[in-house]
């Protein structure tokens, strides 16, 4: 469990940057892969999965856990990351990194917005409000489809490159790539479905990517970064 001045910390950071936005960035290119088949259609309204769906929008959570959640608002890696690599971990200090991060925002949210787009699922909190225990949802937030997640797809991409980039701390980052998506439904802004859903599709992209030589030359160069950051 994080320590509440880790949180403390996360959620000034969260909310003090504007440059973080609560939804992810939108790319205008041709997606690099199906999204849509390989995430698969949501739940159907009337199976037993989407009622788990909606029992679950109800979790009784820990005060650590729900600042946690409510830190990881923001779609953005460095919020992400933070409460494995602490305050140095920023764009400033890392540009490789961040070139790394710029990359996967290219390759994954064009099929995110595909799979979205076709399968245009209600989130939780439009219908039911009580569901929703951080901050109120925004416009943007309101109108995108529930399903796959983008925030769960874009922590657990982050978290799979990070392990890789830095295999000393894997353990940790894949737990808080999963925590970060998991903070969604505590939002009450996803169904556990739009979570596995979204890592599905990250694993797919971040996959597909490896095939790209200046996407591997590009992790080279953050890896060599990384290694002189956090040398242990």
């Amino acid at each position: 469990m994080l320590k509440i001045r880790t949180l403390v910390v996360a959620a000034a950071i969260a909310f003090a940057a504007p440059a973080f936005a609560q939804t992810r960035p939108v790319v205008q290119a041709p997606p690099i892969i199906d999204g849509a088949a390989l995430s698969g259609a949501p739940p159907a309204l009337d199976s037993a999965r989407n009622a788990a769906d909606r029992l679950a929008m109800h979790p009784t959570v820990s005060a650590e856990r729900l600042a946690q959640a409510r830190a990881d608002i923001p779609w953005s890696p460095w919020v992400a990351m933070h409460p494995v690599f602490g305050d140095t971990f920023t764009e400033a200090r890392l540009p490789r990194t961040a070139r790394v991060f710029a990359d996967i925002v290219q390759g994954l949210s064009p099929p995110i917005g595909a799979a979205k787009d076709a399968y245009a699922r209600r989130r939780p909190f439009l219908d039911n409000p009580s569901v929703v225990q951080c901050d109120a949802p925004d416009e943007r937030l309101a109108a995108s489809g529930s399903y796959p997640s983008g925030h769960s797809a874009g922590g657990w991409a982050w978290a799979l490159v990070m392990a890789e980039l830095v295999p000393s701390r894997a353990d940790t980052i894949l737990q808080r790539g999963r925590d970060y998506g998991d903070s969604r439904v505590i939002c009450g802004y996803h169904f556990p479905s739009d979570i596995e859903a979204g890592r599905v599709l990250a694993s797919g992209v971040i996959a597909r990517m490896h095939a790209d030589p200046q996407f591997r030359r590009d992790l080279d160069a953050a890896r060599r970064e990384l290694a002189r950051a956090y040398p242990h």
